[in-house]
């Protein structure tokens, strides 16, 4: 039989050998492209499944080959496509940890699941939510926003759970026209529908319009519909704008709707003393989704729902079972039950690596290190006003700036939506930089998103030439 185990100086000797290929594969970083497009390398993927084992050595040299060889990129100092962290390498060597204990964290009265309580009561401080907060970590922000909404449908229409929503007037859930799409799919796969889902117009800094949103409450109030959820945003993924939470808190609390808050991208930047005050009314939440795997730096996966009551989450999600501890009086029991507050009950020890990082770098160095993208972005945003062929179309709140290059020549709004799409297809295909282009207010963008403690200034001018470099390479023809 074919041997699984392997003594301790093995597992010594292959703890070393992945250490090493993650050395050279982050010390090489420069070296590469930021974006690893695998294009005809596909081919090496498709072999047979293997009747037979090979050497271990011979595996890892097929990852070293294959595999690092064509990273998504978002370790790249470069990499502004999407908010996606580079990872702490202190997060990473967590991870490994927790892979070798491979706790099912449901429950129980083990260590993770003590790290994870801790770890929720920490960003619970962060955010400004009382002490009696609960949450549970997630796989990101989707998931965060579903377990939070589901949690919010079953406290809004207590009936759901039994009855679901027949013969009761249907919910409504009011967002931003920039919301994130995983709210449109938490809608649907809560069986609210789309048609109950209020997309309410952003002002000129692509903030909610609480005027129109006011109105839009009192319309289906008046319709005989039931008013029941507002979603406010911490940090929109298009450019970062943060909703007047305040004000919406103030509006939820009038008219008896459930407050919730996409934090996904900005929630952890309350990190920093200087940017909490620009979340002002986020601690008045129902509940809150956030990402570490953002802006605390921690590698994929890790997201957060939280919400302000206690017990609310085991309402919308506590399904007794026999096959589960029941006894009172087991050994096992624990302090917190995570499989009732969310869906799944097979869970992996998220939180070690979030536990980790917060000890290493403490409150002020992420705070540093945040304050650093959000200085990085407005570098940029500052570059792109001093040069003539460029034009900044969203101010940055927080690190995400949406420009586009706009040279001279009298071109039609339609041309230059064409060219800018045609200058980011060039840049990620050169390898130089990884943007991705966005639409604001119906003009494409280069929307560059800076979530990386390695990016600075010579990064952000390189990323201005050589996008006026394509851009008149392809006006050249």
């Amino acid at each position: 039989m074919h041997e699984f185990d392997l003594d301790a100086e093995a597992v010594r000797r292959l703890g070393y050998r992945v250490a090493d290929l993650v050395a050279d594969h982050r010390a090489g970083l420069l070296q590469r492209p930021v974006f690893g497009k695998v294009g005809d390398a596909a081919r090496l993927f498709d072999e047979p499944l293997p009747e037979d084992g090979q050497p271990l050595e011979t595996v890892l040299d097929a990852v070293r080959d294959r595999v690092l060889a064509h990273p998504f990129g978002n370790s790249h100092p470069r990499f502004f496509a999407f908010i996606n962290a580079t990872a702490d390498p202190v997060g990473a060597a967590a991870d490994y940890l927790a892979a070798a204990m491979n706790s099912n964290c449901w429950g129980g009265d083990h260590a993770a699941i003590h790290v994870e309580r801790r770890v929720v009561a920490w960003l619970a401080e962060i955010l400004g939510l009382p002490v009696t907060a609960e949450g549970i970590l997630t796989s990101g922000g989707s998931m965060a926003n579903f377990t939070a909404l589901a949690t919010a449908r079953r406290a809004v229409a207590p009936d759901v759970r039994e009855v679901g929503f027949a013969g009761t007037p249907p919910i409504v859930v009011y967002v931003s026209d920039e919301v994130h799409n995983c709210v449109d799919k938490a809608v649907d796969l809560l069986g609210i529908g789309w048609k109950q889902l209020r997309k309410v117009p952003t002002d000129d800094q692509f903030r909610v319009r609480v005027d129109l949103l006011r109105q839009a409450i009192a319309a289906d109030r008046k319709a005989g519909l039931k008013p029941a959820i507002v979603v406010g945003n911490a940090g929109t993924v298009n450019t970062g704008a943060i909703d007047p939470l305040e004000d919406l808190a103030d509006l939820c609390a009038r008219e008896g709707l459930w407050f919730h808050v996409d934090g996904a991208y900005g929630a952890m930047a309350s990190v920093s003393p200087k940017l909490k005050p620009l979340f002002a009314g986020l601690e008045r939440a129902d509940s809150v989704a956030a990402d570490p795997h953002k802006w605390l730096y921690v590698p994929y996966e890790a997201g957060a729902a939280l919400v302000r009551d206690p017990g609310r989450m085991a309402e919308a999600f506590r399904r007794p079972a026999p096959y589960l501890v029941h006894d009172p009086d087991s050994p096992v029991l624990g302090p917190v039950s995570f499989n009732e507050r969310g869906p799944e009950l097979s869970r992996g020890f998220k939180a070690l690596k979030v536990w980790v990082g917060l000890k290493r770098h403490g409150r002020r160095g992420y705070a540093a290190a945040v304050e650093h993208d959000v200085a990085m972005a407005r570098f940029l945003a500052d570059a792109v006003r001093a040069r003539e062929d460029f034009e900044l179309l969203a101010e940055p709140v927080l690190s995400i700036v949406g420009f586009r290059y706009r040279p001279k020549g009298g071109f039609t709004e339609v041309e230059l939506d064409l060219l800018n799409r045609q200058v980011v297809n060039r840049l990620v295909a050169s390898g130089a930089f990884f943007v991705a282009p966005t639409i604001l207010k119906g003009r494409t963008a280069l929307r560059a998103a800076i979530v990386n403690f390695r990016t600075r200034e010579d990064d952000l001018r390189a990323l201005l030439d050589e996008t006026a470099l394509a851009g008149r390479e392809i006006l050249a023809g």
